[in-house]
This record gives C-alpha cells, structure tokens and sequence, in this order.
C-alpha cells in the first residue's frame, strides 16, 4: 500500500468510511503483515461504490490475491444482480481466497480463475461491463490491449497503482531497478488517455487510481482486429 501523499491522508480517508466488518480488517492485517499487495479500504469502497452506480453485471478483475478487492466487488455485484470473474496465477493466494469467499458467502457471485491472465484472457468468450485491473504493473500495457475487446459499450475500465508511489509523475526520483516499470506505467496512462474512445481520469488516492469509460462499439485497431463480441 505504498502511497505518495501524507499517510495520515489515508487514514483520514479511511475513518470517513466507518467501521468495516472483521473480515476485510482481518484481510488488510493479514495483506500488511505478509506484504502481500491489496487496494487500500478507500480504493475498496470506491470500487463497491462504481459497481453500484452503473449497476455492473459481468464484472472482471485481473489480480485476486487474496480476494480482499474481489469481495468488495461481489458486495456490489450481490446488489446489482452481477457476477465476478477474478483472475489470478498464484495458486497459493487463489486457495486463500477461495476461502475467504467461502467466509463472507458470496462465493456463488465469484469464479476465480487460476492461470496467467495473457493467455486467460484471449480465450475469454464473454463482454464485461466493469474492468478492474490490479496486477504485475509492468504488464499493464499488455493487459490493455488483451481487455480492450472485452470491455462492452459504456463499460467502465479501472487500473490501481497507475502513479505507482509518485513516480510515474514527471521528475520524481527513484532507484534505476524500477525504470522499466515507470516507464512502463507512464507509456500505459498516455495509451489510455489518448485512446479516442475512452473517457479517463486519474485520481490521486491510494496508490493512483484511472478510470475510463468506453464510449462506443467500434474497437481501435491499434489494439486489436477483434471486434467486440
């Protein structure tokens, strides 16, 4: 959960939120003690919050970990009727997390995928509504081009830790090892902010939050031939 503004911010965002159930804190403790990467509780609810307001049906994440921003979005997909798909290569986490929908009894709203999301996706036959992606961040702009045939019309893409820390903002100063990522992130934000058929915004909380809306059917060929199913 690194962040780049003060962290008393985030815990000021967070006591707005009122108190969360013992399972999420028993997540976010077991996620801080094992350093283990979720979305902060404010990225949580904004993302339950979204769900609700457009009313998602096929939701897709790409990045379970232990399920702690799958459940915030199978709440969501509970109200509005919805469905979550949750993608994942870590076996280990993935069995984690199966047992924490199990606890929180929304495991009937979620199917949880286990394999590289590359190779998962392609082969996906469904359009989705409602697009989260939280994962390998130096694989966010394979991601884009593999989601964007998924995405239906009006569909909602969003991307956490697209700031990474601050440093993907021009000027900032970070150790030579994370180059590729920067730059990686910072080439993902410009694809996706100039992609004429997406409405963005970035947001700074958490760890940098966009959030897009596609705006019609036709798919940009500089992603992909497909058309939309």
């Amino acid at each position: 959960m690194a962040l780049f503004y003060p962290f008393e911010m985030e815990r000021y965002l967070e006591t707005l939120l009122g108190e969360r159930d013992p399972l999420l804190r028993e997540m976010e403790e077991q996620a801080l003690q094992e350093t283990i990467p979720v979305v902060t509780p404010t990225v949580g609810n904004f993302l339950n919050l979204l769900v609700s307001m457009c009313k998602a049906q096929e939701i897709l994440e790409i990045g379970t970990a232990i399920g702690y921003s799958t459940i915030w979005l199978a709440r969501a997909a509970e109200r509005t009727g919805g469905h979550v798909t949750t993608i994942d290569m870590n076996k280990a986490r993935r069995a984690r997390a199966l047992v924490y929908f199990a606890r929180a009894g929304i495991q009937n709203l979620i199917t949880a995928l286990e394999g590289d999301a590359r190779k998962i996706l392609p082969k996906l036959d469904s359009t989705f509504d409602f697009v989260f992606i939280d994962a390998a961040k130096g694989e966010y702009l394979e991601y884009l081009s593999l989601i964007y045939p998924l995405i239906a019309p009006g569909g909602l893409l969003v991307v956490d830790n697209v700031l990474f820390r601050g440093w993907v903002v021009p000027g900032s100063t970070f150790t030579p090892k994370y180059d590729r990522m920067v730059n990686g992130l910072r080439q993902f934000l410009d694809d996706l902010c100039q992609n004429p058929d997406f409405t963005t915004t970035v947001l700074p909380f958490g760890d940098g939050v966009s959030v897009s809306r596609r705006q019609n059917a036709k798919c940009d060929n500089r992603y992909s031939t497909q058309e939309p199913r």
